[in-house]
């Protein structure tokens, strides 16, 4: 073999020797990547505390329409809110650990970092609570009642509900909604979540639900036609929000952001017709389009 054929087949051998180390690199940067964070959604997002290759969000389960849980698929309202926010922080959906989570629980979840953030919770008045941050507020609710709807003549406000009994879920009242059921003497059982408090209205345990308009419209929707109707005569206003760790102001205005964005590209609609465009209550954002 003359000498420039020696060169040539040295060479040939070096190559295929670093071929399997270039392998193993290509390999372990496609891992890498294939568990990070999306950052090229989050160009425009200032830096908050929430790293690693999941986001775990608290959110409810029992509410269709709004955010059920369903052999694992996670749908509705507060679901897509929920998403779209995530993504805008730098998650892609798979990315997400989603954990039941209500206004009863939020405090705990949050202060021992079980969650991220919780979806879909009564937003505070001062916007703060000593261990919370809120979030702007993005849908606005009535307090009203769901009603069987054979006592739909007898039923039309909580003042009819004298002598009667109403489930309320982890005895959460607004304050004015509780001043009322004591001033019209109204009974109330207490229950975990609202799949409990069907079960007690459906059974004639109780005699209505109370509870934010939306949740119960889309409690509605989903029972056989004739089942129970809402009132649709609301006593007091509330607001929902994201609930988030107290102190991480950035994570709050990313947050914000992401809700801003969300009404003004359509997405907050286009999610309002899909999972209440068939029914007769309306949704009422709380966000303004930007001009």
């Amino acid at each position: 073999m003359s000498f420039s054929k020696k060169r040539i087949a040295g060479a040939a051998r070096r190559a295929s020797s670093r071929r399997p180390a270039a392998r193993r690199v290509s390999a372990a940067l496609a891992a890498l990547l294939a568990v990070a964070p999306l950052t090229a959604c989050t160009r425009s997002m200032e830096s908050s505390d929430i790293t690693g290759p999941t986001i775990t969000i608290g959110i409810a389960y029992d509410r269709p329409g709004v955010s059920l849980e369903h052999s694992g698929n996670m749908s509705g309202v507060d679901v897509d809110v929920a998403t779209y926010v995530a993504n805008r922080l730098g998650y892609s959906a798979d990315q997400i650990s989603w954990r039941e989570a209500s206004n009863a629980d939020r405090d705990d979840l949050l202060s021992r970092g079980d969650v991220n953030m919780i979806v879909g919770v009564h937003q505070d008045l001062n916007g703060t609570t000593d261990d919370i941050e809120f979030s702007q507020s993005y849908v606005t609710m009535g307090q009203d009642l769901l009603v069987r709807d054979l006592d739909s003549e007898s039923i039309t406000s909580l003042a009819d509900m004298a002598g009667k009994t109403v489930c309320v879920v982890n005895g959460y009242l607004e304050q004015e909604v509780n001043d009322a059921i004591q001033t019209y003497g109204v009974n109330t059982i207490d229950a975990k979540n609202y799949s409990e408090c069907m079960t007690a209205l459906l059974s004639g345990g109780a005699d209505a639900v109370e509870g934010d308009d939306m949740v119960l419209a889309g409690l509605a929707a989903n029972l056989p036609s004739g089942s129970a109707h809402l009132v649709g005569n609301p006593s007091v206003d509330v607001e929902w929000g994201i609930a988030l760790p107290q102190g991480d102001s950035k994570l709050r205005d990313n947050v914000n952001s992401a809700l801003q964005r969300m009404v003004d590209d359509g997405t907050w609609s286009t999610s309002v017709s899909t999972h209440f465009g068939g029914s007769s209550y309306s949704v009422r954002g709380a966000i303004t389009p930007s001009a």
